[in-house]
C-alpha cells in the first residue's frame, strides 16, 4: 500500500503508483505505457480504475492476456486521477475521507465530482484549487 505522510512525498508516491522509481518521469511513463500493475495499486487505494471510467473492464482483460501496457490516453488519466487522490489523501489525512470528497459532487465542478472532473487536465486545476482552498480554510 502507498503511504504519503507529507505533501512534498506525492509525486514520489505518484511515481511509485504508476511504476517508476525515483530516476523516472511521470511524463516517461505515460508515454511508454504505464504498466497493468498501476491499475492494481491504485484499487489498492480504494479507487477501482474500471468503475471510474480509466479503463474499461473488456479493455483491462484484453491487455491483461496479451501483456499489454495503458494506452497514452489511459495513462494520462491515471495520472490525473491519482494526483488528485493523493493530494486529497494528505489534506484529509484519512483515506476514507479522502474518498468520500472525490466522490462526492461539487457544483463549482459543475455538478461533477472531483474524480469526474481529473478525467481533463482544465477538471484537475479545478479540483486542485479547491483543495487548495481546504487546505487555506476556505470553504469549498
Amino acid at each position: 500500500m502507498i503511504s504519503v505522510a507529507v505533501s512534498h512525498d506525492i509525486e514520489r508516491a505518484l511515481l511509485e503508483l504508476l511504476g517508476g522509481d525515483s530516476g523516472s518521469s511521470a511524463n516517461a511513463l505515460i508515454h511508454d505505457g504505464i504498466p497493468l500493475s498501476a491499475l492494481d495499486r491504485l484499487n489498492e487505494f480504494g479507487l477501482a480504475p474500471t468503475e471510474i471510467g480509466i479503463v474499461s473492464s473488456r479493455a483491462l482483460r484484453q491487455r491483461r492476456i496479451q501483456g499489454k501496457p495503458l494506452t497514452l490516453r489511459e495513462g494520462d488519466c491515471l495520472y490525473r486521477v491519482a494526483r488528485l487522490a493523493l493530494q486529497a489523501d494528505v489534506l484529509f489525512g484519512s483515506r476514507q475521507k479522502a474518498l468520500a470528497w472525490l466522490h462526492q459532487r461539487r457544483h463549482s465542478l459543475g455538478g461533477h465530482s472531483a474524480l469526474h472532473a481529473a478525467f481533463t487536465t482544465l477538471g484537475l486545476l479545478a479540483a486542485e484549487e479547491l483543495l487548495g482552498q481546504l487546505k487555506h480554510g476556505y470553504c469549498a
